[in-house]
């Protein structure tokens, strides 16, 4: 027998044995065993205990979304081959239908990462959403985390929009743990893109559902293959007798830094002010042709705006406070649509005061802020309404259009700027993004709505309730304190600021102020400026409770001078009206004495 002969048997005999081995069994470093079989991921066992049991194959997920899905189909799997190329590396096939799968298993720690190239036979259709499934997880009671569930029903009344980034599913990492063992799970190296992560309940009969340890795992991916295409979807899962979060959502974090990117502003902690200055339609009067508020809120006259710019200077740079965020800056619209997405236009006499607004207040170095709602468009639904519709993401003529209301707005003194009805949605993540770039670091912007995609981006919005009513007292975020746990986690150097909005109940001298509870969670407190008797106590705790001392020292001077500064101009101002007023008096008697 030649050498050529015999090598070319060895060969034979290896590859033989890679195809005749039934399964790849992975131990992690502590002690969790993988199992791959030509089913796929067909098994995870923590100890003696099997935790997940089944298999992992693409099937067509338009029926999830669509009422009438797509003529793609799958049908049996009628070729199903395991390889094993390594100790950490296995390749599954499966093919049947109009799909053709191949799956790479690798592993790495206590992780497996799942490489699925799915190919679209049809010849004519494409799939719009392909869905991973076949793992059931069986915990040793209902597991906590964040997970998402809901019933298929719901998914096709709503559409993908509920694939994350969403205000369904704000997180796009998922983690489920029993205090035994954890399973994070995470989308990889998708980009920008939709998908979801469900832990679909085993049986759905009412009162049994949220009672039953077991999970079945389904992955959705809506990036569409066409017809006689492929796409490759990466998903990596870990599991672990460390059930703490972060060690779950240690590869979600890893893939969300590489998809996202740094937070791209510079947070500013301080306390911002927040004033109303819109009324109601009813207000709108001969006397009040934009609906303002009374007093020092119509700053569509000299007096009204000398008389606001006096309050909020006074109270935001006495309180070492960044600056003020107006809401109704143009008043109220009678064509409805509040908050306005043209929130660049300005009533003509609210224009002609403006100039003293940004004089007083970029002279004692406070900020200037308005309302914005970047998401919409108005159009007239009648003669008398308009209507609000969203505007389209990834039309250059509606980006456009946008940034020149921002530009506008910036030309005119705003470096703060609040996102109404704008911030949990895939096409608000693309706006951001956009708006965050042209804008750079040193513009601030705070969403009403949140997902963790939007955060590097822009800051958060939210409000809170202070309930003395119940057993024990405790304040509530809305927008979710773990959210926002896992947010800044997620996303160091993100910013939530809040407001307290509604209180219950008469709560004891001795509870925790809404201002400690916000600077203990590192959220920036909004002082509405009915509440600027508590700016003087908000100053003291930025103090003690701040982790930056020198930049709060520093911004103390800043506050300091810009006082002094302020009241120099004051009396510049005040000198100047008297020998205006002379002047005045000087020319009238001139008159007199002529006539």
């Amino acid at each position: 027998m030649n050498f050529k002969r015999v090598c070319g048997l060895l060969l034979g005999v290896v590859a033989l044995n890679r195809f005749a081995a039934e399964s790849l069994v992975y131990k992690t470093p502590r002690g969790v065993e993988f199992e791959i079989s030509a089913d796929g991921l067909s098994a995870i066992r923590v100890g003696e205990r099997v935790l997940a049991r089944g298999g992992w194959a693409a099937f067509n997920a338009e029926q999830w979304f669509l009422k009438s899905p797509g003529p793609v189909k799958v049908g049996k799997t009628v070729e199903k081959r395991f390889e094993k190329i390594d100790e950490t590396h296995a390749r599954v096939t499966h093919t049947g239908g109009d799909l053709a799968c191949v799956y790479d298993y690798s592993f790495a720690g206590e992780d497996v990462t799942i490489s699925a190239r799915v190919e679209n036979r049809h010849e004519t259709a494409a799939m719009d959403v392909t869905g991973f499934s076949g793992l059931e997880f069986t915990f040793t009671k209902p597991p906590q985390g964040v997970m998402n569930e809901q019933h298929i029903t719901y998914f096709q009344a709503h559409g993908i929009r509920l694939c994350h980034p969403s205000e369904y599913s704000p997180i796009g990492g998922s983690y489920a743990q029993d205090g035994v063992a954890g399973v994070g799970v995470s989308p990889w190296r998708t980009g920008l893109m939709r998908t979801l992560i469900l832990w679909d309940y085993t049986d759905w009969n009412q009162g049994q559902r949220e009672k039953r340890p077991s999970r079945k795992l389904i992955y959705f991916a809506a990036s569409p293959i066409p017809a006689r295409g492929a796409q490759t979807f990466d998903l990596r899962l870990r599991a672990s007798p460390d059930c703490d979060w972060h060690h779950l959502l240690e590869p979600y974090r890893e893939h969300f830094t590489a998809t996202f990117g740094p937070v791209q502003y510079k947070a500013d902690p301080r306390w911002i002010a927040t004033d109303y200055l819109n009324e109601s339609k009813a207000a709108i009067k001969a006397d009040n042709p934009y609906g303002f508020h009374a007093d020092f809120r119509r700053i569509d006259t000299v007096l009204g705006m000398a008389k606001f710019c006096d309050l909020v200077v006074t109270a935001v740079r006495g309180s070492n406070g960044q600056g003020i965020i107006l809401w109704g800056q143009g008043g109220e619209d009678p064509r409805g649509g509040m908050y306005r997405p043209d929130f660049d236009v300005l009533p003509p006499e609210v224009e002609a005061q403006w100039g003293m607004l940004t004089q007083r207040l970029h002279g004692s170095k406070t900020k200037l802020g308005v309302c914005t709602r970047p998401g919409e468009i108005a159009l007239k639904r009648d003669w008398e309404h308009d209507q609000i519709v969203p505007i389209c993401a990834d039309d250059p003529a509606h980006r456009a259009m946008l940034w020149a209301r921002y530009e506008k707005m910036i030309e005119r003194g705003c470096t703060l700027f609040y996102l109404d009805s704008f911030g949990s949605s895939f096409e608000d993540v693309k706006l951001m993004r956009f708006l965050r770039e042209k804008m750079g670091p040193e513009v601030l912007t705070f969403c009403e709505h949140q997902c963790d995609a939007i955060m590097p981006f822009s800051g958060g919005y939210s409000e809170a309730t202070l309930n003395a009513e119940v057993t024990p007292l405790h304040y509530r975020l809305w927008s979710g304190l773990d959210r926002w746990e896992i947010y800044s986690w997620l996303a160091p150097g993100s910013q939530m600021t809040a407001r307290l909005y509604e209180k219950k109940g008469e709560p004891p001298a001795d509870m925790e102020t809404p201002e400690h509870w916000m600077l203990t969670h590192h959220i920036t407190p909004l002082l509405p400026v009915n509440d600027f008797e508590r700016a003087p106590a908000l100053a003291a705790l930025q103090m003690q409770m701040l982790p930056n001392k020198a930049q709060m020292k520093a911004w103390e001077e800043e506050m300091a001078k810009a006082k002094r500064d302020h009241e120099k101009l004051l009396e510049e101002l005040r000198l100047k009206a008297e020998r205006q007023k002379k002047e005045e008096e000087r020319e009238k008697a001139k008159a007199e004495k002529g006539l």
